[in-house]
Order: C-alpha cells, then structure tokens, then sequence
C-alpha cells in the first residue's frame, strides 16, 4: 500500500467531544418552552394581521397610489396618460370585438 493510503485509513478524523450533559433544572426548561411558544403565537399574530384582507388591499393601495405619484406626492402624468391608454385599448378592442 502507498502512504496516501496507509495516512488515509489510519486517521478517523476529527473525533467529536462527548457533549456535556444538560444542566438545567425543568423549570428553566419549561420557562424557554414558555417564552418560545410566547414568540411564536406573537409571530402567528403578526402574520394574520399582515395578511387578512383589509392588510392585503390597504397595501395594494398604497402600491398602485405609489406607482401614480412622486416622492413629493404629486402625480406622474406620464404614467397615468400610458394606464388611461391602455383602458382605453382594452375597451376599443372590447366594442369591436362585439360588432362582429
């Protein structure tokens, strides 16, 4: 056998450290259980009022009002002449979509 070989299979690797035991008593370990499930019905909160439906259109608004304004607050003609365009487009193709 080479030595690559021999150095290879004579060395198991890192060997882990036994873990130390745990030393803390139940009620610290029920207070972190505690505090853990405390965190997390606040996260599950959190979440539901993030995400009912009055959240979820309240920030659509907010979104579409920032597509159509500045950071000043003042409107973007450009982009309300292209989204009043584009209704418009969609409603002329609609009526003669019809007359046929």
């Amino acid at each position: 056998m080479s030595d690559a070989t021999t150095n290879a299979t004579a060395d198991p690797g890192p060997t882990k450290a036994a873990e130390p035991a745990d030393t803390r008593s139940v009620e610290e370990l029920q207070a972190e259980v505690e505090a853990a499930r405390d965190d997390l019905v606040a996260s599950i909160s959190e979440l539901k009022a993030q995400t009912s439906p009055k959240a979820l259109v309240d920030r659509g608004g907010r979104t579409v009002t920032g597509f159509f304004t500045d950071e000043f607050g003042g409107i973007r003609p450009e982009r309300v002449a292209i989204a009043g365009a584009v209704v418009l487009g969609v409603i002329v193709i609609g009526i003669l979509r019809r007359r046929r």
